[in-house]
């Protein structure tokens, strides 16, 4: 079982002690299924999808390791691979103000680690669906609750660390993964490295290009990739792999 770090925090804010040295939540509202076109982050149409019918909620977060090039994420992986998500479970605490979503990856091309095509493994992420009733309810009466009233009316989120949601169930991600201690799989650079696959084989960002315009090189992959074929990530890939050391 993966415990979580304790919270001590209000309504709007919370705190994690996985992979974070801190997380704040603050109720920012990003478009939905949507394609934008942003001529300071790349020429070309911005495709993205951000695979949530509710209000994603930006967590921001001091990372410890960040990276600024697919060599660095390669270097740093112990799997790299194309995965399907075939199951995952949300796990929000309310009393924590704390949600973490583990998924089930299988494997269904593997460029570096010792698994094999159809092997699975389970990912951590941070953030997941989160029930703002959960916590009126949770609070309701004890001393010191206050409901915030500039949350407007309370309703299930989606809670995305630096504006990345967790993968989804039924979607297929190139994925970069370091193993924890815990026998469970962590993206390198905890929201870095993965970036979804459509049915054309094209590279989808999961992070709005406001987001990323925010964030700068934290998604390089998202800003460089999105729109492309994967052919093209499989070839830078498949070269750092063939002339790594290791």
């Amino acid at each position: 079982m993966v415990e979580r770090g304790a919270l001590t925090i209000n309504i709007k804010h919370f705190k994690s002690t996985k992979k974070i040295a801190l997380a704040t939540i603050g109720f920012i509202t990003i478009a939905g299924l949507a394609v934008y076109y942003i001529n300071d982050i790349k020429k070309q149409s911005f495709l993205y999808s951000s695979d949530t019918d509710y209000r994603i909620v930006s967590s921001e977060a001091m990372f410890t390791e960040t990276f600024t090039d697919v060599k660095g994420l390669a270097e740093n992986a112990d799997i790299i691979a194309e995965a399907e998500v075939i199951s995952q479970k949300n796990n929000p605490n309310y009393e924590r103000l704390d949600v973490y979503t583990v998924s089930e990856l299988r494997l269904t091309k593997v460029y570096k680690g010792e698994v094999e095509i159809d092997d699975t493994v389970s990912v951590l992420e941070t953030g997941g669906e989160f029930d703002e009733k959960e916590v009126t309810k949770y609070f309701s009466g004890k001393p010191g609750f206050e409901l915030n009233d500039d949350l407007g009316d309370p309703g299930i989120i989606t809670v995305g660390l630096a504006g990345s949601i967790p993968m989804k169930e039924g979607n297929t991600y190139f994925v970069f993964l370091t193993e924890d201690d815990d026998d469970v799989y962590n993206i390198v650079g905890s929201v870095q490295g993965k970036i979804k696959i459509n049915s054309e084989n094209t590279l989808v960002s999961q992070v709005s290009p406001e987001t990323i315009d925010q964030h700068g090189d934290l998604y390089f992959l998202q800003e460089s990739y999105q729109g492309q074929n994967i052919s093209e990530l499989r070839n830078e890939v498949e070269q750092l792999i063939a002339f790594s050391p290791n």
